[in-house]
């Protein structure tokens, strides 16, 4: 068993909170998560703001495309009623808002690029400015889809991790992470073998898989020696890797 391996709140305590919003975020730090994964986009004026779809109707009292709407726009809306009304103040939170909540917190941050492929360089700038005014370089995991985008965030800010996510597996991966010059691969469970998780571990990348809800599977990859676990059910997963 692990006993290090990094429980990642996805999109915060997403499992009894609205995701993505800062009382999911809040949640997830209160019961001891070692990280939180969040969704990143551009508004119309060009706002880094954390929401995981391209429209609103879903998470949110609106409808459209996030791109369409000014930050002032979007943050008259309620992120938080489509969950459960006592959430009715939840808004969309700007990524400066959960950088300066998390500046004097023990907390990481995965933070997933998304958005419109011809907005990736200015997606990338705007993120990485903004975590270097907040100082968050050591405490961030910039991850996306969109390895391009990635790419261009390492060669921005070599400082800061950065890792791929991928929804099928990597022939040779090692080779392919290598050209990226990136330390994380966020896999979907349940995508690569035992061995060869433990060939990547032992060459030093991160792996990270997602999202996992599961008792048991949560205990195999701890087992396993992976980085970090994305997961709903932050709590559960606590309390196994606790348990050893």
């Amino acid at each position: 068993m692990n006993t290090t391996c990094d429980i990642f709140a996805h999109r915060g305590s997403s499992i009894d909170h609205p995701e993505n919003t800062m009382a999911a975020f809040q949640a997830a730090f209160e019961i001891g998560a070692d990280g939180i994964e969040f969704d990143v986009q551009l508004t119309k004026d060009l706002v880094p703001v954390v929401i995981h779809d391209e429209t609103l109707d879903r998470t949110t009292t609106g409808s459209g495309v996030v791109s369409d709407y000014a930050v002032e726009q979007l943050k008259t809306l309620s992120a938080g009623t489509w969950f459960d009304p006592r959430y009715e103040n939840e808004t969309i939170p700007t990524l400066e808002e959960v950088l300066v909540w998390a500046s004097d917190k023990q907390i990481k941050l995965n933070i997933e690029l998304k958005g419109k492929v011809n907005q990736r360089e200015l997606l990338v700038q705007k993120v990485i400015s903004t975590i270097q005014v907040n100082q968050l370089e050591r405490s961030v995991i910039l991850s996306s889809f969109d390895h391009v985008c990635i790419k261009k965030a390492k060669e921005m800010a070599p400082e800061i991790d950065t890792a791929v996510i991928v929804t099928a597996a990597l022939y040779e991966p090692l080779a392919y992470l290598r050209s990226l010059d990136v330390e994380g691969y966020h896999y979907m469970s349940p995508l690569i073998l035992r061995e060869e998780a433990g060939a990547l571990i032992d060459a030093g990348v991160h792996i990270r898989p997602y999202t996992v809800n599961e008792q048991a599977i949560l205990r195999r990859y701890m087992e396993w020696g992976c980085a970090g676990i994305f997961t709903d059910a932050p709590q559960l997963a606590l309390n196994i890797r606790d348990e050893g």
